[in-house]
């Protein structure tokens, strides 16, 4: 850790810039992953009930789908000791998650496929967010010298937040479009559109 500390501490603003800049191959799957997974959770499973109309039903569909989102992040984090994906399979897992909210969102509007069996579903939603997060890291761990390896962890870690940030935010207009389109009323904002 000293090595490594010592070795930042003595580069320039413009060179950890520069630095930070480079880690953008890994920064950009981890916002994408977790700025989908979380609207999803924010938006779209709030809407998302067996009837639809019954904020019981939502409640108990939200539950179990975190429920399934938990387990799947948990066995997919737990992967990282027996397989890292290569770069180009660390960028397919954020595209499929997005292709999750597209699926999600179009299930909460249209109730094509609005049975519990759906759960599945939201496990593999988990299990792609924490395979991407375990993933971003030990890539780093394995790709980048040690001198350098803590700054980028740390830095690579805002990645993740942003995406949180950013996913709670889109996923309250998310919610209210959703809600509006369901009849549903308790959505903090107005959908936009």
């Amino acid at each position: 850790t000293s090595t490594s500390t010592t070795g930042i501490s003595k580069m320039s603003f413009k060179e950890r810039l520069k630095l930070t800049i480079s880690l953008w191959p890994y920064m950009v799957p981890l916002f994408v992953v977790y700025a989908a997974e979380y609207a999803l959770q924010s938006g779209v499973w709030t809407a998302i009930g067996f009837p639809v109309d019954a904020e019981e039903a939502r409640n108990s569909f939200y539950t179990n789908s975190n429920w399934a989102y938990q387990v799947g992040v948990f066995i997919s984090r737990s992967s990282g000791a027996f397989w890292i994906a290569p770069m180009w399979v660390l960028w397919l897992m954020p595209l499929l998650q997005c292709v999750n909210l597209v699926f999600f969102y179009f299930v909460a509007v249209y109730h094509f496929w609005y049975n519990d069996l759906l759960l599945v579903v939201c496990f593999y939603v988990g299990l792609l967010g924490g395979s991407v997060y375990v993933n971003g890291y030990m890539r780093i761990n394995k790709d980048l010298p040690l001198a350098k390896r803590e700054f980028a962890l740390s830095t690579v870690s805002v990645a993740d937040s942003l995406g949180i940030v950013f996913a709670d935010l889109s996923g309250l207009f998310i919610q209210s479009c959703l809600y509006e389109s369901n009849g549903i009323s308790g959505s903090v904002v107005s959908c936009p559109i």
